[in-house]
């Protein structure tokens, strides 16, 4: 057994066992319905997760800041990745469990014994409205904050805030009339060897330092540069040029002024940053010739629509799901899927994109799209059901027993 279904199969049985008022039937389609549900969510996120750690760590380590960050950084897109998750993984769960109950005749089992494809449902839709009221404040709360904090570490990582960004080998201007070059770097312990550092003088001047090793640092609102210095030299030269003086130190404390780091902007300036009472709140106040007021508008549509989506993949999962024992169709899945990942695609890259713009209005452009998503899975629905009662009638008449009536002489002898 895969070794996450153990915990998979606890959590369900918590769940399920939380309910007393319901029936045996409705906690069995619950189960097999959690269980495959549970483990698409943690497989899809993880790998979404682990496809943008990766170039989290390579964009991290090019700008020279502590892999601590990428941790922080990765906790703000788990409810980004978790919004895409949710819907295929509630769409996986429910296709699965009535594939499996299709394959092993329960499903025929349960229909013998007066028990409908809509109260076979009825559990699964309790599961979604639940699943819908968690994507909904996602999609609608949490994921603004959440983007925001990760556009604002983003940031600190680039402007400095979490450490200056000295290349080896290269000659840097960390502030007004003061370069700095590094020959090599240790990643581990800041130190740094072949130190050369030019400053210039208020009055024309100029200072010029090397070293043979350092250490760096900056003070903890990265306001000053440290500079631990040993087996260095520091070169004075005056304004006119005329005059140098030398000195040689063992070793040396060196601070250097660093210029104030920029301040984020404030949360806002984009619709996918703001909270559906922020958009709401927007659109009541600006007129429709307001600037972002077409891209505020698509995003409340957005935040409507994404939660409804959990109402039709019951409908789709279903069709989907259900297939013939002696005629299983391995496409199905397939198909659902893909019906699935062209619909959100359409959706949000299409649909969205030219509300946004003010093309097209949101009532055309996506809930016609939501619409002809609504239309397709029923009739792919119908169509399963009639299918699957079809195959049971015939499955009935190919097992009745055949009698054959002797002949009448044969019976007189």
């Amino acid at each position: 057994m895969f070794p996450a279904a153990l915990p998979a199969r606890r959590l369900v049985r918590l769940f399920t066992g939380a309910f007393p008022f319901m029936h045996l039937i409705d906690r069995y389609i619950l189960r097999a319905v959690a269980t495959p549900l549970i483990l698409a969510l943690c497989v899809a996120g993880m790998l979404l997760l682990m496809e943008h750690m990766l170039r989290l760590f390579d964009f991290v380590l090019a700008e020279q800041g502590p892999v601590d960050v990428v941790w922080r950084m990765l906790a703000n897109l788990v409810p980004h990745y978790f919004g895409l998750a949710l819907p295929l993984g509630a769409f996986l769960g429910i296709m699965l469990a009535f594939r499996n109950l299709s394959m092993s005749s329960e499903l025929d089992a349960l229909s013998s014994s007066g028990a409908s494809f809509g109260r076979l449902m009825r559990p699964v839709y309790m599961l979604i409205v639940l699943l819908m009221a968690l994507d909904f404040l996602l999609v609608a709360y949490v994921q603004p904050f959440a983007r925001y904090k990760y556009q604002e570490i983003r940031f600190d990582v680039t402007s400095g805030a979490l450490g200056i960004k000295i290349p080896a080998g290269e000659f840097v201007e960390i502030s007004d009339g003061v370069t700095i070059r590094l020959g090599e770097i240790n990643a581990e312990t800041r130190e740094a060897r072949d130190i050369y550092l030019e400053r210039e003088a208020s009055d024309g001047g100029k200072t010029i330092i090397t070293a043979r090793y350092g250490s760096i640092s900056t003070t903890p609102e990265i306001s000053s540069l440290l500079l631990k210095l040993q087996d260095g030299r520091q070169v004075f030269i005056n304004a006119l040029g005329d005059k140098i003086d030398t000195l040689d130190s063992d070793s040396f404390d060196l601070e250097l002024d660093l210029p104030a780091i920029g301040v984020f902007r404030d949360r806002g300036g984009d619709e996918r940053e703001a909270t559906i009472n922020e958009i709401v709140r927007y659109l009541r106040a600006e007129p429709p010739t307001a600037e972002l007021y077409s891209d505020y508008k698509a995003g409340l549509h957005w935040r409507i629509l994404h939660p409804l989506t959990f109402l039709v993949l019951p409908i789709l999962g279903v069709a989907m799901g259900v297939t013939g024992r002696r005629r299983a169709s391995n496409l199905k899945p397939v198909v659902g899927v893909a019906i699935l990942i062209v619909y959100h695609e359409i959706l949000e890259e299409w649909g969205m994109v030219v509300a946004a713009k003010g093309e097209l209005s949101p009532l055309v452009s996506m809930w016609g799209v939501f619409f002809i998503f609504v239309l397709l899975s029923a009739f792919l629905y119908s169509g399963s059901i009639d299918q699957a009662r079809s195959a049971k009638v015939m499955s009935r008449r190919t097992e009745e027993t055949v009698r054959i009536a002797a002949p009448a002489a044969d019976a007189a002898e």
